[in-house]
């Protein structure tokens, strides 16, 4: 075996494995699937464990998101439905391609790694506009939510991350003016893209990550506060007279309040915000979390609460015992508790915290985690497969450049 490991130059497959991993994963579930496979096997093969353990050890980061995905991982031990805890657990493992990743890609490629991304969200780009324009069908994507791959409030914030990233790059003096036109028709294809389909979640990240980018290049000033302004006005009102989508979703939105506030809970919005009470409630009597798998029996048995009646219909309650939380943070905490959800928190804070040397990647890695942070209150985005791999990606090149 050694004799075989000592011929394999694993420097270059790593850097092909990530390369093929980043290019595909906006356009391919088995892809992401296979790739999830073999970048911890290849991790295995190569040993130098030793090496790659103090990594992890020396780098706060790393050590954090441990550490939490530790705690989520032993909540399976308090849970009574095990069928239901494989799905979460399951997609814990994709999260073990940051590891692989931060410990095992040189540096030198991770901007290439971010370009094979871009490449395989043109593609998904051109595929999402020809079926806009019904120039061709392709799989269940329509013209009135044109996502090709995957659903709609996920390839909203593949879109949103990668606008953020173009948009970052037009202000960075780091490019020539002939890359700045480049990334201008890119961000507004991917742009207009957002708010074609019907994914409000990356749409209202996007508003932070611009303030975020503004404060970042300019500070929190005059200029930054007038630059946000001027953006999230153009961006939001072109897309509000020119996407029909995008304008009746935002009238559902404010209907939507507007029913929340007459304690009418049978909406989008209202489900979110009714998962808010339950989760409380629940939390009260099960600080520890209710374990991995039992987060909707938990919710069911809540509802059941006669204080409910009036607040939400029946079919609302059934729909809310079959689903998720539709938040990440209400579901940490309904699975592993506070203790869990400090854990998140303190690995995004190790994460803010990374010291990065490139100064333009040190600028993405806070407009990434900003767009996860706001999307996470409308997703539960670690427990689905294109999301999560987003995630796990990202993290992981951003650690590397930090190691």
């Amino acid at each position: 075996m050694n004799a075989i490991t000592r011929k394999i130059n694993f420097e270059k497959t790593y850097y092909y494995l990530i390369m093929l991993f980043a290019f595909t994963m906006p356009l391919s579930r088995a892809s992401i699937s296979l790739l999830v496979i073999l970048l911890p096997i290849t991790w295995l093969i190569e040993g130098d464990f030793k090496r790659k353990l103090k990594d992890i050890q020396n780098n706060q980061t790393l050590l954090s998101f441990l550490i939490f995905i530790v705690i989520t991982s032993l909540s399976f031990f308090w849970t009574q439905n095990h069928e239901e805890a494989s799905r979460p657990l399951r997609m814990l493992l994709y999260l073990s391609s940051t590891f692989v990743i931060a410990t095992s890609l040189d540096k030198k490629y991770v901007n290439r790694v971010i370009s094979a991304f871009l490449a395989g969200m043109f593609i998904s780009e051109i595929i999402a506009y020809g079926v806009f324009f019904e120039i061709w069908q392709f799989k269940h994507a329509t013209p009135s939510n044109p996502s090709p791959f995957m659903f709609h409030i996920d390839y909203s914030v593949f879109m949103a991350f990668t606008s953020i990233l173009l948009l970052n790059r037009m202000f960075s003096p780091k490019y020539g003016i002939k890359e700045k036109l480049f990334f201008s028709m890119f961000f507004m294809t991917v742009t207009g893209n957002l708010f074609l389909a019907t994914g409000r979640t990356g749409q209202v990240a996007l508003i932070l990550a611009i303030v975020v980018m503004s404060v970042i290049h300019f500070r929190l000033s005059i200029k930054s506060i007038l630059i946000s302004i001027l953006l999230i006005l153009v961006i939001y009102a072109t897309a509000y007279n020119v996407s029909n989508s995008f304008k009746t979703r935002s009238q559902m939105a404010i209907n939507d309040i507007e029913n929340i506030l007459n304690l009418d809970f049978n909406n989008s919005w209202g489900i979110r915000a009714a998962y808010w009470i339950t989760t409380f409630n629940i939390i009260k009597e099960n600080p520890f979390g209710v374990g991995i798998g039992d987060y909707k029996d938990a919710t069911e048995l809540e509802l059941e609460r006669k204080k409910y009646n009036g607040l939400v219909s029946a079919e609302t309650k059934i729909f809310m015992a079959d689903s998720h939380p539709h938040n990440q943070y209400l579901l940490i905490v309904l699975q592993s508790g506070f203790i869990g959800l400090l854990s998140f928190f303190y690995f995004i804070y190790r994460f803010v915290k990374l010291k990065i040397d490139d100064v333009e990647l040190k600028e993405l890695s806070i407009l990434f985690i900003t767009i996860f942070l706001v999307s996470f209150l409308a997703e539960p985005l670690l427990i689905k497969q294109f999301t999560v791999s987003l995630f796990a990606l990202f993290i992981g090149l951003f650690i590397s450049i930090s190691t």
